[in-house]
């Protein structure tokens, strides 16, 4: 039971993270100037503009969809009061909790990285589109972090039960 509700919290705290990623978008105005004439292009910037945005929605889905299959195998077990496979199965389940918290792990580390090392080289030429950005994108990979520590306690839930 502790592992399936777990298993819910970690699946909660993954979708605020791909939806807070999905939502955030903030317009760019670049300005060109010909014959001293302003002509404005509009630019979205979204998490599709650099890799690292991918990399790190990519890891919030895969961790979504991998904690939706497994709360249908926690549900089951919990209902039948038994587990489900034999001792193997449930040590490849231990195994595939690790990778995705280490997944988890370097999807928040990147992010949290990046935000870090732009605000870094170009803070004082932020503007408040920039910043809000960029602080969605932060919190986005915090939970993304918060969703490896739920991990790691069902790991460890998992492990002292086996």
């Amino acid at each position: 039971m502790a592992t399936l509700v777990t298993r819910v919290i970690t699946l909660a705290i993954l979708a605020a993270s791909v939806v807070v990623m999905a939502t955030t978008a903030r317009t760019e105005y670049d300005l060109i100037y010909l014959l001293d004439e302003d002509f404005g292009q509009i630019h979205d910037m979204s998490f599709q503009d650099l890799y690292t945005y991918r990399y790190v929605l990519s890891v919030a889905a895969i961790g979504c969809a991998y904690t939706l299959v497994l709360i249908s195998v926690a549900a089951i077990a919990v209902v039948q009061g038994q587990r489900i496979g034999g001792t193997g199965f449930a040590w490849f389940l231990i195994f595939m909790d690790v990778v995705l918290c280490a997944l988890l792990t370097s999807g928040g580390a990147a992010g949290l990285g990046l935000v870090v090392d732009n605000q870094r080289i170009n803070g004082k030429s932020f503007d408040s589109g920039h910043r809000k950005f960029y602080t969605s994108f932060d919190a986005s990979c915090g939970l993304l972090l918060a969703a490896a520590v739920c991990t790691v306690v069902m790991i460890m839930i998992s492990v002292s039960s086996k």
